[in-house]
């Protein structure tokens, strides 16, 4: 199999799904199978560094708009809060590509004719992508076999606005090639498409009997390496990890409240991960840091404290480690909190909840989720990952 992985690149990267297709580049490679992406920016940079092959796409901006404005938005995102009353949910997979400025005819054309290129000059056989639209617009416009990561979620938002902009945006470009109409659903979630899940049916909704879908409970790549003198576990102490993302806790109210639960003097130490960091810095027991080896730090994990994004819920649970999730009002994210607090492997709380006292009951509570969050670590094992999902793919016709 020669596997083309158009990556979805917007402007602020994407820690989820470079760690889906490096799980599954890596896991393909192993299996005797030739790997090459398409990605632009930060994405294109990393995987470069990893010695991958990469065809360089054009970059995109938050919205389209200019990138100096662009980057001002990118720099704000993740200390600013969403001002959504607690308990709403807003938005879509399609709100989420125009946010990334992919709802362009326009951009759109050069996307495919770029991913079009590569694929000839690559001689790809099969397409896996996590989220990009111009992969689909290519399986469309090539005939070319296509597997997408997917979550039940993600179908969601059928005639709202922005699923109206991604329709209009992507006809004109399957029309200059001559090929029919289709709707954002059609393209994206057709049967055609195989749906690789990076999960397990007690936290999707999707049916598993279905012959476009393959659950395959995680895809988890190491994104990137820590020296031994960068990153070190304390023997015998124990850890909270925390990682909320952007449109969740912000930054500053991290800094504000997580030291009164952690103190320098504490028997547990708190772990932050934030991308927008520049540099380790550490107040009071909390240690803020720009990235996090989970894969160091989760066995030694009392909680887990996220804003329910699939990658950091998944790789919790598969070192059983229970989760309090604040998912702010980001439609994904809170249907992942809701079914992981459904499933009895952790508890979910409004953004608003995000206080000392709040934190200390839920912290009491550890014992009734961590024995369920071993159960679901089985099911999540069970399913053989990253390997599985090659399976699938190269065995996949459309």
């Amino acid at each position: 199999m020669r596997l083309l992985i158009p990556l979805f690149s917007p402007a602020t990267g994407t820690w989820g799904g470079l760690t889906r297709v490096i799980a599954l580049a890596e896991a393909a490679k192993d299996a005797g199978h030739q790997v090459a992406f398409c990605a632009s920016g930060y994405l294109e940079s990393a995987l470069r560094e990893r010695g991958y092959r990469v065809y360089a796409t054009t970059p995109t901006t938050m919205f389209g708009l200019p990138p100096a404005l662009s980057r001002v938005l990118e720099k704000r995102s993740q200390r600013a809060s969403i001002p959504v009353q607690p308990g709403k949910s807003v938005g879509s997979i399609w709100l989420v590509l125009a946010l990334s400025g992919l709802a362009r005819t326009g951009y759109l054309h050069r996307l495919v004719a770029e991913e079009i290129n590569a694929a000839q000059d690559f001689k790809a056989d099969r397409i896996f992508t996590d989220l990009d639209p111009g992969a689909f617009l290519t399986s469309a416009v090539s005939g070319l076999p296509i597997a997408s990561a997917y979550a039940s979620i993600a179908s969601t938002g059928r005639g709202t606005f922005f699923w109206k902009l991604m329709q209009r945006a992507i006809n004109p470009v399957l029309q200059s090639y001559k090929k029919p109409a289709m709707t954002p659903d059609e393209l994206f979630f057709g049967e055609s498409v195989l749906k690789i899940i990076p999960s397990i049916p007690e936290l999707d909704d999707t049916n598993p009997a279905r012959r476009d879908v393959r659950y395959v409970g995680q895809l988890i790549g190491v994104i990137r390496s820590s020296s031994p003198a960068d990153f070190q576990i304390e023997e015998g102490r124990r850890y909270v990890f925390v990682y909320t993302g952007t449109g969740s806790i912000s930054l500053d109210v991290l800094e504000n409240t997580l030291p009164q639960l952690f103190p320098q003097d504490g028997d547990v130490t708190c772990m932050v991960g934030a991308q927008s960091l520049a540099r380790p810095y550490r107040l009071g027991g909390v240690t803020f840091r720009p990235y996090v080896p989970a894969d160091a730090l989760l066995p030694h994990c009392d909680w887990t404290i996220c804003h329910g994004g699939q990658n950091t819920i998944i790789h919790s649970l598969l070192y059983s480690v229970p989760l309090i999730i604040f998912p702010g009002p980001i439609f994904e994210r809170r249907h992942n909190a809701k079914k992981v607090m459904q499933a009895g492997a952790g508890l979910m709380s409004e953004v608003n909840e995000f206080n000392p006292a709040w934190l200390r009951a839920a912290f009491e509570k550890r014992a009734t989720f961590a024995s369920k969050a071993a159960v679901l670590s089985q099911r999540i094992h069970s399913y053989g990952g990253a390997e599985a999902a090659v399976e699938a793919i190269a065995a996949w016709e459309g």
